[in-house]
């Protein structure tokens, strides 16, 4: 069991396919409470992670801070099945004549991580020697350590919800006939995820405000290789 995007334009969302330094890649976005956007990139299965990961990086940032991302047309690509999309080109009543849309199918999963801060540099094996002094300690030792927990499941990312939208069937009245082209992202084989700080946790809104110090900065990564069961929850 899978998730999957909504079918139609969600403030919450956002996917497209772009042209990065590592080939074409599949992009998703989502938006979660409390400030985050979490951006999911799949390359090509013979890209390195390392290059997969830093094009995510790249991405995550140009998404929360309005950068260009340079995004591919639907109609510059073949129709049929790939290693990381499906496109498929239907009839429709439009008055633009071509429209494109993208949806993303994602795997639910989970990762941890702890991080061992003694190392010289870090500033931490420092603060301890002047604790030590100001505690009058001769002989001392000490730890420190970063532990990381995340979740990507059907109700958002980690303890955050992801934002959603409500909506019933549009009518249909008859009108110029034109031609959309739907791309189906699939995170079938590992792919990278970056989390990034975001005042207001929605990816392409219009901010006429000054964003705060931490807009954009990255807070969490990940090289998802063992997808989950989005099961409920």
């Amino acid at each position: 069991r899978v998730l999957r995007t909504p079918a139609r334009r969600s403030p919450g969302h956002r996917q497209c396919i772009t042209v990065t330094r590592a080939g074409d890649v599949s992009v998703h976005t989502a938006a979660a409470r409390g400030g985050l956007l979490v951006t999911s990139v799949a390359a090509a299965p013979d890209v390195p992670a390392a290059d997969v990961l830093a094009v995510a990086y790249d991405i995550a940032i140009a998404v929360a801070t309005e950068g260009p991302v340079a995004r591919r047309s639907l109609f510059d690509l073949p129709l049929g099945d790939g290693p990381l999309w499906t496109l498929t080109e239907q009839p429709a009543a439009s008055a633009r004549g071509r429209e494109e849309r993208c949806t993303a199918v994602l795997p639910a999963w989970s990762a941890d991580s702890t991080i061992d801060l003694t190392g010289a540099g870090l500033g931490f094996d420092v603060a301890a020697v002047a604790l030590a002094r100001l505690l009058e300690i001769q002989r001392f030792f000490f730890a420190a350590k970063q532990a990381c927990l995340a979740r990507y499941s059907r109700t958002g990312f980690e303890a955050a919800a992801v934002t959603a939208l409500a909506a019933g069937p549009l009518s249909m009245r008859a009108g110029p006939k034109g031609v959309i082209r739907v791309a189906t992202l699939r995170f079938g084989h590992p792919f990278a995820v970056v989390a990034v700080a975001a005042d207001d946790g929605q990816p392409g809104d219009d901010r006429s405000a000054r964003p705060g110090p931490w807009h954009g900065m990255p807070v969490f990564s990940a090289w998802v290789t063992s997808p989950e069961e989005a099961v409920e929850d």
